[in-house]
C-alpha cells in the first residue's frame, strides 16, 4: 500500500511540475518577492563548494541553484543536475544557455529516491525546493548521502514553518488562500498551486528534517532559518 502511494504521489509530481514549467521561476519570484534567490544563493555560499569540486544538485527543476553552484566550482568544476520531470529539466535548459556555465553543468532524468550514481561520487550534494514534493525524505537523504564523498558536504534549501504565532498565521493564510489564486491564473485545471499548501502541511519541522540528516548519517549539522522562518537550510558532513 505504502509502495501505491509512493508511485502515486510520484506521477503526481510529475503532472504537476510537467505543467507549470515554463512558469515556475516567474511565479516563485512573484510569491516569495524575489526571496528566493536570495535562498539560493545563500545555501550556494554555505555549502562551501571549492574551486574544481564535482557537484550534484536533486531536483534541480528549473536548475536556478545549479547555476548558483557551477559559479562556485568554477572552471574546473562539474555540476550535475537531476530531476524527475522532462519539462522542468527542458527549461533548465533554456535558462543554462543564458549563462557562462553551459559546459560546466550536466543536465539529466532521474528519481530522487534511486540515484542512479555509484558511492562516494560527489563533492557535494543539494536539494533546493525539492524536498516537500519526495515520496520519501530519509530514502533521499539516504540516497544523497551514499553518493557523497567522505568529508563532502549533503545541503537542502527548502520552504518551512515560521515559529512566531502571528507570522505563522498570516503565512498560511497567503500559501492557502492567496498563493492558489494568483497560481492558476491561466491554467485549465484548478489544480497546480492549489497543491502547495497541502505539501507545506506535510513538510516536517526544520528540527524534524534536522534530525533526518543525523539518522542518514551525516555529521556537523548546521540549520539557518531565513527571512524570518519561511525557508530554511541545512547541511550536514559526510
Amino acid at each position: 500500500m505504502e509502495q501505491m502511494d509512493k508511485h502515486r504521489r510520484e506521477d503526481f509530481v510529475q503532472e504537476l511540475f510537467g505543467s507549470i514549467a515554463k512558469r515556475y521561476d516567474l511565479l516563485n519570484a512573484v510569491f516569495t518577492l524575489n526571496q528566493d534567490s536570495y535562498w539560493r544563493s545563500f545555501a550556494a555560499d554555505k555549502a562551501t563548494i571549492r574551486t574544481g569540486q564535482s557537484i550534484l544538485d536533486v531536483c534541480c527543476g528549473t536548475g536556478k541553484l545549479s547555476i548558483a553552484l557551477a559559479e562556485k566550482a568554477g572552471l574546473q568544476g562539474q555540476v550535475v543536475g537531476l530531476d524527475f520531470s522532462e519539462n522542468m529539466l527542458l527549461q533548465a535548459k533554456e535558462n543554462i544557455k543564458k549563462t557562462p556555465y553551459s559546459q560546466r553543468i550536466t543536465l539529466m532524468q532521474g528519481n530522487a529516491l534511486h540515484l542512479p550514481f555509484p558511492d562516494h561520487t560527489f563533492d557535494c550534494t543539494t536539494i533546493g525546493f525539492g524536498l516537500r514534493n519526495v515520496a520519501d525524505i530519509p530514502k533521499t537523504l539516504s540516497e544523497m548521502y551514499r553518493v557523497t564523498k567522505s568529508g563532502g558536504t549533503v545541503l537542502s534549501v527548502e520552504l518551512s514553518k515560521p515559529s512566531a504565532p502571528i507570522l505563522k498565521q498570516l503565512y498560511f493564510l497567503y500559501f492557502e488562500h492567496l498563493l492558489p489564486l494568483i497560481g492558476n491564473l491561466g491554467f485549465h485545471k484548478n489544480q497546480p498551486y492549489y497543491n502547495l499548501p497541502a505539501s507545506l502541511r506535510t513538510l516536517p519541522e526544520h528540527s524534524v528534517i534536522q534530525n533526518i540528516f543525523l539518522q542518514v548519517g551525516l555529521k556537523q549539522i548546521t540549520s539557518y532559518q531565513l527571512t524570518g522562518g519561511i525557508a530554511a537550510v541545512h547541511l550536514g558532513i559526510k
